[in-house]
């Protein structure tokens, strides 16, 4: 009998750390409260020093808040308000970012996001349940990406004025270039964590999301969105 049961917690130790596995590590340079507190908009990180590097997924905010990063699988798409008042994007590495957060990810695992979840709330407490699922650490840090057509998204893309000292949410989303589009293509790219806010996540959220149209005419911060109900979640492997 002793040894019967045993050999139960033997192979019950066994597969559940066969279960478990270590979220890709997230990289953090920078932080929301030293920009809005602080005013500080210095450089934390030079994007080129990635520009060999392999499956980086990222995002963040330029030097001076003159622009969005988001790069997707090493190809950085960094949005800013054009001289015309249009979006530019560059695909270049040779920017400094204020904020940046990212991960390698070589494998993403697909899933169907459900067609009951359509506000960024609802999305947030599913991740959390769907994540630890699939075997990752809820308690840290880690990546995501949906792919689809979006039902509704507001963005922004941010152009802070160097004179203006006293730094807020709605601010940040005014300075620049913003807008709203409806059942459009999409990649998203968000970072999750309970234990960052005001670090890389606003205070009332435990997610920041950069997105991506299929075009490539736009990207930018994800200010809110509607998902639609034909959406496929990636979280890493």
């Amino acid at each position: 009998m002793i040894r019967y049961i045993s050999l139960i917690l033997f192979f019950g130790l066994v597969f559940n750390s066969c279960g478990q596995k270590e979220n890709p590590s997230v990289q953090i340079y920078g932080a929301l409260f030293e920009i809005m507190h602080k005013g500080d908009l210095s450089s934390r990180i030079s994007l080129n020093q990635f520009d060999n590097d392999s499956n980086i997924f990222g995002l963040g905010a330029l030097k001076d808040l003159k622009g969005e990063i988001l790069i997707l699988d090493s190809k950085p798409y960094i949005s800013y308000e054009a001289g015309n008042g249009e979006v530019g994007i560059s695909n270049d590495m040779n920017y400094q970012a204020a904020l940046y957060v990212h991960s390698v990810v070589k494998k993403w695992n697909k899933l169907k996001l459900p067609t009951t979840i359509n506000t960024t709330q609802q999305f947030e407490k599913h991740i959390e349940t769907i994540s630890g699922v699939n075997g990752i650490n809820i308690e840290e840090p880690f990546p995501f990406m949906i792919k689809g057509i979006i039902t509704k998204a507001e963005w922004h893309i941010i152009n802070w004025d160097s004179n203006d000292a006293v730094h807020s949410h709605k601010k940040h989303i005014e300075s620049g270039l913003s807008g709203v589009f409806e059942d459009k293509p999409i990649t998203i790219l968000g970072f999750y964590s309970k234990n960052h806010k005001t670090i890389f996540t606003h205070h009332s959220t435990y997610i920041h999301m950069h997105f991506l149209t299929d075009d490539e005419k736009i990207a930018g911060h994800v200010d809110d969105i509607i998902f639609g109900d034909n959406q496929t979640l990636y979280l890493p492997m």
